[in-house]
């Protein structure tokens, strides 16, 4: 009996170190867990603002994943806008750090509710996820950059995106406000949360100057203009100045204005437009309350600017009788596209006729083609890169013995 109950005991035990063994082998199985995110992380400094006719957008490269990890196979950025969002579409969301004190995880707020741990983030998670879903019913995808127009639009570290905005200034009723919102996508298709979102409502813009005839002389063009009084959509404007732009009819788009600050007034003065350059210009009133906005442009005015302003004529002429020669001297001349000098010859009361074939550059010159017992008379005249010609000198008399 004894040898028995021993056995007995003895197999028990066994069983229950075998119990024991299975329990720490294994563990207790928890609930499953979602797979870690691996799309991009969601840019979250989207910024906007209106110059022109455009509205610009301005954000940070996507350069990581929502691990942390590098983006290092990034494929494109889509841009999406809704037109007319409602307010509660463009209100800033509220994350949990910025959470009040009671909505802290298992603290009791002013109601006594405790709050179990992860609540808070997984009611944030399904407003953020709402709101996305809210965004995109409304939303239109504008554009979709691809790689090489990402390169394009990048500059340093932010990227920048203009979307046109000439179609709201055309319509009769004044133009709406504007959401808009970025998603980073991957190669192999996973996209990013939502962006931050960004509204806009457009300034509305001038109306178009008219130019009057351009008054040109040497080194200046002066450029007139009518003032618009309205903008695109009748209603009276405020202007703060203008910005005047100029192009060779060979460009196709204007580059930056000439003045980079807007001149108050209806006039300007170009003093650096190139000679024998067809070109055009356009000039745009920009808005008192907002001088990024610019108005339609004027209808172009396209001019030839030709160089026909001769230099000065040289001041003063010496001509000095040596052995063999005539030395001739004279003042130079101040002329930024001075090409040289031409000189001039008489015998006796004859005719002047030229002497240099090709302009000489020094002030000075030696006729050594002068015979002994004549009397010559010379003149000089300046001469530009154009082929204008300046009056003469005063005459200078010289004659060999």
């Amino acid at each position: 009996m004894v040898a028995g109950s021993l056995l007995g005991m003895t197999h028990k035990s066994a069983l229950l170190g075998l119990c024991v063994f299975l329990t720490l082998a294994c563990g207790k199985k928890g609930d499953p867990q979602p797979p870690l995110p691996r799309g991009p992380r969601a840019v979250s400094d989207l910024a906007i603002e209106q110059e022109g006719d455009d509205a610009v957008l301005r954000f940070s490269f996507p350069d990581r994943l929502l691990t942390g990890d590098p983006l290092t196979d990034l494929d494109s950025i889509e841009i999406f806008r809704v037109d007319k969002p409602p307010s509660e579409l463009t209100a800033p969301r509220r994350t949990g750090a910025g959470a009040p004190p009671s909505s802290v995880p298992g603290a009791a707020g002013a109601t006594g509710v405790v709050h179990l741990p992860g609540e808070m983030e997984r009611r944030e998670a399904t407003n953020v996820r709402m709101a996305e879903e809210a965004f995109y019913r409304q939303a239109k995808r504008v554009a979709s950059l691809s790689l090489p127009a990402i390169a394009e639009a990048t500059h340093g570290a932010t990227l920048e995106y203009r979307d046109s905005l000439l179609t709201l200034f055309t319509q009769e009723e004044s133009p709406y406000p504007l959401a808009y919102a970025v998603v980073s996508v991957r190669r192999n298709k996973e996209r990013s949360p939502l962006s931050n979102i960004v509204a806009l409502t457009p300034d509305i813009a001038p109306q178009a100057p008219v130019f009057l005839e351009p008054i040109v002389s040497e080194g200046r063009i002066c450029l007139e203009w009518t003032a618009p009084e309205k903008n695109v959509l009748q209603q009276p404007v405020e202007i703060a100045g203008y910005k005047v732009y100029r192009r060779p009819l060979s460009q196709e788009e204007y580059d930056q204005p000439l003045n980079p600050v807007p001149v108050p007034t209806t006039s300007f003065v170009d003093v650096g437009a190139p000679y024998g350059v067809p070109l055009a210009y356009t000039v745009r009133a920009v808005l008192k309350k907002n001088p990024k906005v610019e108005g339609l442009p004027a209808d172009e005015l396209a001019l030839e600017y030709r160089d026909i302003y001769p230099p000065p004529a040289p001041a003063r002429l010496d001509a000095l009788s040596e052995a063999s020669l005539v030395r001739l001297l004279w003042d130079p001349v101040d002329a930024p596209d001075l090409a040289g000098y031409v000189v001039y010859r008489a015998e006796g009361n004859g005719p002047f006729e030229r002497l240099t074939k090709d302009p000489v550059t020094d002030p000075f010159f030696n006729d050594e083609t002068a015979k002994p017992g004549k009397r010559y008379r010379y003149v000089v005249r300046a001469i530009d890169r154009a082929g204008n010609q300046s009056p003469p000198s005063k005459e200078a008399t010289a004659a060999l013995l």
